[in-house]
């Protein structure tokens, strides 16, 4: 299990507010993280704090909405993360006479990572999750058994590049929180 980014529990007392707490709270959680599965932890931890808050002032003064607001503290995050995540899908795909190229970018934090095969595996698998077409996705699948990665250092940005027949991989790290993912495949 992955650990929790400190950064985003700061924030967790926003989910406090009622009926509204845990949307608020998702939608810092997804912007930070810009990926559906990886909010969800945050998304559920903040929707129990919500449901006390909503519960506590529906019952209270709006008794006939009390049901309604049981239903909007949860649905309302989950649909709102979903939604925000669809704007960061942002894969391109490039077709010329001699190969197909798929680019992508990937959010990730890599200050954490030490060894560029880890980080290597942790943005691939990220970008996999996003390919919809069956053949790319396949034919990126096999690509964990093929050459050793290569690692280059430039002054303002690190490039990591594996090889596996007709299928190169380049993921181009510049910044803090974002990778760039380019595959090219042959016809």
């Amino acid at each position: 299990m992955n650990r929790l980014d400190k950064n985003l529990l700061i924030y967790l007392p926003v989910s406090a507010v009622p009926i509204a707490g845990s949307t608020i709270y998702s939608v810092i959680s997804i912007n930070k993280l810009r990926d559906f599965i990886e909010s969800l932890p945050y998304v559920f931890l903040g929707i129990p704090v919500s449901l006390l808050t909503s519960a506590a002032i529906t019952f209270e003064y709006f008794k006939q909405l009390f049901y309604i607001s049981f239903i909007v503290v949860i649905i309302t995050p989950l649909i709102a993360s979903f939604v925000i995540s669809r704007t960061y899908e942002n894969v391109e795909v490039v077709p010329n006479e001699y190969y197909i190229e798929i680019t992508l970018k990937v959010p990730i934090s890599y200050s954490q990572f030490s060894d560029p095969n880890v980080l290597f595996d942790k943005v691939f698998n990220k970008a996999l999750k996003k390919m919809k077409n069956p053949y790319y996705y396949y034919k990126l699948r096999s690509l964990g058994s093929c050459s050793n990665l290569r690692v280059e250092v430039h002054e303002d940005r690190i490039v990591l590049r594996k090889r596996c027949g007709d299928t190169i991989v380049e993921i181009n790290l510049t910044n803090k929180d974002e990778a760039y993912m380019k595959v090219s495949i042959s016809y």
